[in-house]
């Protein structure tokens, strides 16, 4: 049994690891914003170059001196990355709110919408009491509204379908 757990954890362990869905050689994504190309595995190590959301990259493995550093290829260029900024998917468009229209991962993660997640304290600040509660309830909803039907439908012709039909995206 206990062989068992040790499994289902080493499992988990590396599901929840983006680099270890990709064999050495394959295609991951860089999905945060102000990525760097690193000369060395280190936090302090001089830029190759900066590396865009989205980003294409050669996972060439995780680094021997630091594993939280990964060894990429970008560009025609090696250097280190970070675990944390690589996906084995490629950031989905998001779509503008005013227009309906996909927006590229740049374009997104560079505006206020990145925030888009509602977090406990919104959720709290929602529920304060005051003049204004009963419309930042209001507005708490239609956020986990809109983002559980990302979760479920959230291709972008969908998403535009819907916002224009909820008037949005004239």
């Amino acid at each position: 049994m206990k062989r068992l757990y040790g499994a289902v954890a080493a499992a988990a362990l590396l599901s929840a690891s983006g680099a270890w869905a990709v064999a050495k050689g394959g295609s991951l994504y860089i999905k945060s914003k102000d990525v760097k190309l690193l000369k060395d595995p280190k936090a302090g190590a001089a830029a190759v170059k900066p590396l865009d959301v989205g980003t294409e990259v050669k996972w060439l493995g995780p680094s021997d001196k630091d594993k939280a550093f990964h060894e990429v290829e970008a560009g025609g260029k090696k250097g280190f990355v970070l675990m944390s900024n690589l996906s084995p998917s490629k950031p989905q468009m998001e779509i503008a709110g005013s227009s309906g229209a996909p927006m590229s991962p740049q374009a997104f993660a560079s505006s206020g919408a990145a925030t888009k997640a509602l977090t406990p304290a919104g959720i709290n600040y929602a529920k304060s009491e005051g003049k204004d509660a009963p419309k930042a309830l209001e507005a708490a909803a239609e956020i986990i509204h809109v983002e559980e039907y990302n979760k479920a439908k959230g291709t972008p012709e969908a998403i535009a379908a819907k916002s224009k039909s909820l008037g949005g995206g004239k």
